[in-house]
């Protein structure tokens, strides 16, 4: 049975120029091998994760806010596109592809019904000023081919995706986002609650005693909102990381509005950071339909014991509904329920269990 990147991969085997695969969050299951060795296959991709583990497989792909401005315009002969989960960077995807797609150049956009693909075509086709083909691959998937003629027609709505955006002020500090973040145009409640609970946090006594003059990390930055707001804590190191090319833009300009240095690095997970610290703040991208026994939980409460040193802490805020605490034990000691409301629970997290190799 075809994947999908098979399918694509069937689409241009008839190209002569220069092709742009870009990829977000569905992965890339196609061998290297069987990719034509007659093209100019260009990956690009928002995320870490993606682009590293296709230079594992021997591909290059470029890690970017899925930046077309540094192509040459009329460069493509086709693009590939599994459509995002988020509305506004599949308009920023389809509105670029305009510019840099020669003319009469094919725009492949693949997605659910449920991931509202029809509508995502007949936007495109509008947009492109062109007819449209759509086929159905399988139950759950489409695949669209429409042609671009550089029309004049007025843009999708894509939220000013590329702008950066001052989204609000709180405790002295002036927060920079832009879509493409996590809850990219709001003040987190859940980030909000997190952060009461700091001067709680640093007395616990059980913390290491130089925790104010020692390393702190924000495990899934986001747009920085934690990472700014433990500058009034005396940490001598600031260290925020994140799997999003838009999240680490975003952190960048909330820090720099805020007088604030800080390491930022792209990491899936923090999975290339070995350096310990005292202390980890996070508010994981967990969401609703999250299960206990789902395999990121482990990954993030693993990563937070694997980095805390052995006298640190962490401090996470998760909705209401999920049960971290049960899943923490196979990590940690201590699990402290320091704030809980309707919608949110704050957990502080110490004294690392043993790894045990099976």
């Amino acid at each position: 049975m075809h994947t999908l990147n098979q399918t694509f991969l069937d689409q241009i085997q008839n190209c002569t120029g220069p092709v742009l695969w870009v990829l977000d969050e569905h992965p890339f299951d196609l061998h290297p091998s069987l990719l034509p060795k007659h093209l100019q296959i260009t990956f690009l991709s928002n995320r870490i994760d993606q682009v590293n583990a296709l230079k594992k497989s021997g591909i290059e792909c470029l890690f970017s806010d899925f930046d077309f401005s540094v192509f040459d315009r009329s460069l493509f002969e086709a693009i590939l596109y599994r459509v995002s989960k988020e509305k506004a960077v599949v308009h920023h995807i389809i509105n670029q592809s305009a510019s840099v797609l020669k003319e009469g150049g094919l725009l492949y956009l693949a997605g659910g019904k449920h991931e509202g693909i029809k509508t995502y075509t007949d936007k495109a086709a509008k947009y492109l000023n062109c007819d449209k083909q759509i086929e159905k691959l399988n139950k759950d998937l489409w695949l669209a081919s429409l042609h671009n003629h550089h029309s004049d027609q007025t843009k999708l709505d894509d939220k000013n995706y590329s702008e950066l955006t001052t989204i609000g002020t709180n405790n002295g500090l002036t927060f920079i986002s832009k879509p493409g973040v996590f809850g990219w145009n709001k003040i987190d409640q859940g980030s909000d609650l997190l952060i009461e609970q700091m001067p709680e946090f640093i007395k616990r006594q059980n913390i290491s005693d130089d925790l104010k003059t020692g390393r702190v990390l924000d495990l899934g930055c986001g747009y920085g909102y934690l990472l700014a707001n433990m500058k009034p804590y005396g940490f001598s190191t600031f260290v925020g990381t994140d799997n999003n090319a838009s999240a680490i833009a975003a952190i960048q300009a909330t820090l720099a509005a805020n007088d604030m240095e800080a390491d930022i690095i792209p990491a899936n997970c923090a999975d290339t950071i070995t350096d310990p610290f005292d202390a980890i703040v996070c508010n994981p991208p967990f969401h609703q339909g999250f299960s206990v026994e789902n395999e990121m939980t482990d990954r993030f409460l693993a990563t937070t014991r694997r980095l805390l040193v052995s006298g640190g802490a962490a401090l996470f805020v998760v909705n209401a509904f999920i049960p971290l605490e049960e899943k923490a034990k196979k990590y940690f000691k201590r699990i402290d329920l320091l704030a809980h409301n309707k919608s949110f629970k704050v957990i502080r997290l110490s004294g690392k269990r043993p790894v045990f190799k099976d």
